[in-house]
């Protein structure tokens, strides 16, 4: 009779100690780390619970850790959680376990998962019908500097189809503040470049049918472009990212000059993505 309690006893004790399984969905700018201290366990405890999280970590994975009953759970606004007791201790408060703290703590930043910080690329296909010149824009944010401003890479390349084709191929780096909120993308690019153009150099004489006589000259330029951009969601990856349809309008102030430079702008229409 008395191992029979001693057994009962012990399996109790390790009921009381097991540790209370949780969900926790990953979100942007988490990583192993700080999920691990925030449930104080170690990262070896979730990936040996979550064995993908190991080889591929994503905003959205749902991971599930171990915590005790009594474990402190520090919320997103600072305050402390424990398994035991509500978000705010308060009499009048019902208690609320780790599970339920963590369920709606994640069901709330679901909510505003693509408000804020919008990191991530734009692709544009660009067209000025006046003057005939079409080309394609690239521009990538490379590192955060405050907020949702971004250090930012920008690579484009134009063409001419007149007559005498011209070519403009450029590199720029600057800086862009882009903000997602809800299905909306906002988003402008401001950045200085260097670029190597072809340019049609006549001599002065003309050809029989009219046309001026030349040659096309390759030269090394500068300037500085500003774009502005809106875009509206239309796919989300599983893996978090999502991807949105944008239009947008690009100045080219070539050489510094910006007189007729916003008149003489290019159209853009094209895919960004957020991470």
């Amino acid at each position: 009779m008395k191992r029979l309690l001693t057994s009962i006893l012990m399996l109790l004790s390790v009921m009381v100690m097991q540790a209370q399984q949780v969900v926790h969905t990953v979100q942007r700018g988490e990583t192993l780390e700080s999920i691990a201290e925030k449930y104080h366990v170690t990262k070896e405890t979730i990936t040996q619970n979550n064995p993908n999280a190991a080889d591929a970590f994503y905003v959205g994975m749902k991971l599930y850790i171990p915590v005790s009953g009594n474990t402190q759970v520090v919320g997103t606004n600072g305050q402390i959680n424990n398994g035991s007791t509500s978000k705010f201790e308060s009499e009048n408060t019902p208690v609320a376990t780790a599970q339920e703290f963590v369920n709606k703590n994640d069901s709330e930043t679901d909510e505003s998962k693509f408000e804020g910080t919008a990191e991530g690329g734009d692709f544009t296909f660009m067209l000025d019908p006046d003057n005939k010149i079409y080309g394609l824009r690239v521009n990538m944010c490379v590192h955060q500097i405050y907020d949702y401003l971004y250090l930012s890479m920008h690579f484009g390349v134009h063409n001419q189809f007149v007559k005498h084709g011209t070519y403009n191929g450029y590199f720029g780096v600057g800086i862009t503040p882009r903000y997602a909120t809800g299905p909306i993308l906002l988003g402008v690019h401001l950045y200085p470049y260097v670029n190597l153009y072809s340019i049609y150099k006549t001599d002065g004489t003309y050809n029989k049918d009219g046309t001026p006589k030349g040659e096309d000259k390759t030269k090394v330029g500068y300037g500085a472009i500003l774009d502005m951009m809106a875009g509206f969601k239309v796919y989300t990856s599983k893996k978090g990212t999502s991807y949105y349809i944008t239009g947008s309008y690009h100045v080219d102030a070539f050489e510094f000059k910006t007189k007729g430079a916003f008149k003489a702008g290019f159209w853009g229409v094209g895919i960004s993505t957020v991470f």
